[in-house]
């Protein structure tokens, strides 16, 4: 019977095991799991349930495409109770989930990387290894598995195996001490062919109780087993370099993946280091004690360090290079020859600093009287491995999962400036013109702007905004780039197929929302792209959403899906409709509001959970002549939280008045009814609640159409930054309008009283004839 999670447990156990799960010959792995036999994967498998880790990197894994090798260490071993020492064994543990991929061991590099004279690329013949791309006597010897008892989110792994070292700002190249040239080891059409991870590095997003937690899992190269040039020590430090930069915002910007997109994790993304790196901080081989890169890292928690009892017992007796050691061998991981280097610690459970608080650390490295010292044990040359398990020691950490503070309120927004740009501006042969949404990739410190053009140049662009004097001036705002969007095959969309609204980012994939066409019967959606503009996948979308050839129901012509954005954890998106569907009550006019629709998808499960009513304010200006065009709806939410509070835009426009009316109010939809299995809202339920943050009137400045809003860069006095952009509908007489603000977000203290904050309203309307709080 497989061990169970309980959903509600505070605690996250987070374990790193090189398992030496690796086999001198291509297969040979798979054949020892298809059987439930093999002695070491027994042992291996007894220490991961003794232990019982939530989430867990096994380094020296080696690869199969398929997840074949993972899949059947899980079946065979894992979920199997083991019992290796006859003392009534540990309890199978069920790892739902597994992630694996390439590795960059045992690949030909066809070229003589060792330098010997010899350029080997059959595998199986000698110095085959020290030629390949990383050492290895097949492709994906000494590969890596993540096995998790949490959804890990696939389509949002990053992969970095073909990263190449020379593209490290200042790479430790190695230098062939018998020429005059520096850094001349290798040539340059073998720096074309390096890539730095000698196996890979992987950022595996796993979602945890509605957190998104990063593994950002590695195995660099040992540090030996070269010559003078030291070629293998310095590529472990870059190694443990990059992985450090990638989680240090500001440092990453030059790492690209597997997948093309470039940068590190995003400040502030929740993430564990975990791996073999092959290094220790203080003994032992590495170049310029290449671990404090990531233990030095400012994001890094490295106050906790995992101890053992048999560690210090070892190093004493078995005596020889520990003897001589610097460190603390309680911090221990690895049974080292006794000669050199000892042992060490190589093996690291990193946390975040923000969202995982550590709560206590070990190593499973038991003393010799301990009965389940046999599964770990002392080399012996006549097993595999020379160990029972494993020359390493699995390591794990205990970790409280800190929910995302709450936000209950929101502070009155300080006006840091706006910028306009004159009609008819282009990038690359595009218009910059009918800008509707705006969202910030803090990894990459740049916004991708939508234009919401219905023509096959359906498109985005990139640009940078500089608040860094905390001010919006001339000259802040750069357009960097344009991207147009195009359907999987790679196509453009046909003209008129979409209308672009909505845009939010998670990690490296862009949602957008279309209105589609009512009058054409053309559908909304909510789609996910690559930031190549290419679409990936596309989220349902409920029959009652569908525009009909009656009107009897379905989304109203230019009034659906304007409104969408992400949670902060990465896990919701919510997209709101303009203004209510047809069966569910009338457009906003001069005396009252509309029920417009926020949808709330979940993207561990890929559709919708829940879908609440937002009711607008009403028209604000009646228009002039009386019976022309006036419109008043939800333009934009902005995700404040993971537990259900957004910021809401709205909207008001009236033919023959000056400028557009627009209101930023803070929206609570935690008490809301959900109404996902109403087709139409012919009864009571209660909409989410909303209060007046700002009615952008009292700027004082001109307000175009603005319907785009994000946050960017924190200031620092740890207020965030609120950009709000406005679509010209490309007529010469508006502008593409870029406005930025200072709010302080108030996190969860109480519950919040609305009688007092409508009190509250109700007086300052009384006052200054405007509605806040």
């Amino acid at each position: 019977m497989s061990a169970s999670i309980d959903p509600a447990t505070p605690e996250l156990r987070v374990a790193t095991f090189n398992a030496s799960l690796n086999r001198a010959n291509a297969g040979e792995l798979l054949a020892n799991l298809a059987t439930d036999t093999d002695r070491q994967a027994q042992t291996v498998a007894e220490i991961i349930q003794r232990t019982t880790p939530d989430l867990l990197l096994v380094n020296e894994f080696d690869y199969a495409p398929g997840n074949e090798a993972a899949d059947l260490f899980r079946s065979n071993y894992l979920e199997k109770p083991q019992d290796t020492l006859g003392t009534g064994g540990a309890a199978g543990i069920d790892f739902p989930y597994a992630f694996t991929a390439p590795s960059n061991t045992g690949i030909a590099s066809g070229f003589d990387l060792n330098s010997n004279g010899h350029v080997v690329t059959t595998p199986g013949e000698a110095g085959y290894g020290d030629d390949a791309l990383g050492f290895g006597a097949f492709p994906g010897q000494y590969g890596m598995a993540v096995f998790s008892r949490y959804p890990i989110l696939t389509d949002q792994v990053r992969t970095f195996q073909t990263f190449l070292w020379k593209d490290m700002p200042s790479a430790r190249l190695p230098d062939d001490p018998n020429t005059p040239a520096p850094a001349d080891w290798y040539s340059s059409a073998e720096l074309d062919a390096i890539r730095l991870p000698s196996k890979s590095m992987w950022d595996v997003p796993v979602l945890v109780n509605g957190e998104v937690i990063h593994l950002i899992v590695l195995h660099p190269t040992p540090p030996t087993f070269d010559g003078p040039e030291d070629r293998n020590g310095l590529r472990n430090a870059d190694e443990i370099r990059l992985t450090a930069d990638c989680v240090t915002p500001g440092k990453g910007d030059y790492i690209y993946d597997d997948q093309g997109h470039q940068g590190g994790l995003g400040p502030g993304a929740r993430f564990v280091v975990m791996g073999d790196i092959n290094a220790d901080s203080v003994d032992g081989d590495s170049v310029d004690q290449a671990a404090t890169q990531l233990l030095e890292a400012p994001r890094v928690d490295a106050s906790l360090v995992p101890t053992s009892p048999g560690g210090p017992e070892q190093a004493a007796q078995q005596g020889g290079a520990n003897a001589a050691q610097q460190g603390n061998p309680l911090f221990d991981t690895a049974d080292f020859a006794d000669t050199a280097p000892g042992n060490l610690r190589v093996d690291y459970v990193l946390p975040s600093k923000d969202g995982l608080a550590p709560r206590d650390a070990g190593v499973f490295w038991p003393q010799t009287d301990d009965p389940l010292f046999p599964l770990v044990g002392t080399y012996n040359p006549t097993l595999l491995g020379g160990y029972p398990s494993s020359d390493h020691k699995l390591t794990y950490m205990d970790l409280a999962v800190t929910p995302s503070p709450e936000v209950t309120s929101v502070g009155r927004p300080e006006f840091l400036g706006s910028v306009s740009l004159p009609y008819g501006g282009s990038l690359d042969g595009l218009q910059i013109g009918g800008l509707s949404a705006i969202t910030y990739d803090a990894a990459r410190g740049q916004y991708y702007l939508l234009s919401d053009d219905r023509s096959e140049d359906a498109r985005f662009f990139t640009a940078t905004i500089d608040l860094g004097d905390g001010q919006l001036n001339p000259g802040d705002l750069s357009f960097t780039g344009a991207q147009t969007l195009s359907g999987e095959s790679g196509a453009p969309f046909a003209a008129n197929s979409l209308d672009p609204e909505g845009l939010t980012l998670t990690g490296d994939r862009l949602y957008l929302s279309s209105e589609g066409d009512a009058s054409a019967l053309i559908s909304p959606f909510v789609d996910r792209f690559g930031l190549d503009g290419r679409l990936q996948a596309a989220l349902p979308v409920d029959d009652k959403y569908l525009p009909t050839a009656d009107g009897s129901s379905g989304i109203r012509n230019n009034l659906a899906f304007e409104a969408l954005t992400a949670t902060p954890s990465g896990r919701h998106l919510y997209v709101g409709t303009e203004d209510a569907l047809y069966q569910d009550g009338p457009n906003a006019d001069l005396t009252t509001g509309s029920p417009s629709r926020i949808i709330r998808y979940d993207l561990a499960s890929g559709g919708a959970d829940a879908e609440y009513v937002y009711k607008t304010d009403p028209i604000q200006d009646r228009p002039d002549p009386v019976d022309t065009f006036a419109t008043n709806g939800l333009v934009e939410l902005l995700a404040l939280d993971n537990g259900g509070h957004l910021l809401a835009l709205e909207r008001s426009f009236s033919t023959g008045v000056a400028g557009n009316d627009i209101r930023l109010y803070y929206v609570d939809a935690t008490q809301a009814t959900d109404v996902s299995d109403r087709d139409a809202l012919d009864c009571g339920y209660t909409p989410v609640r909303k209060s007046l943050v700002l009615d952008l009137d009292d700027l004082g400045i001109p307000l175009d159409n603005i319907e785009g809003m994000t946050f960017g860069s924190d200031l620092p006095d740890g207020r965030k930054t609120l950009l709000l952009v406005a679509d010209d509908n490309f007529s010469a007489t508006q502008m593409t309008q870029v406005i930025a603000l200072a709010l302080e977000l108030n996190p969860a203290t109480q519950t919040v009283d609305w009688n007092a904050l409508a009190a509250q309203a109700t007086a300052n309307f009384e006052m200054t004839g405007h509605w806040f709080i």
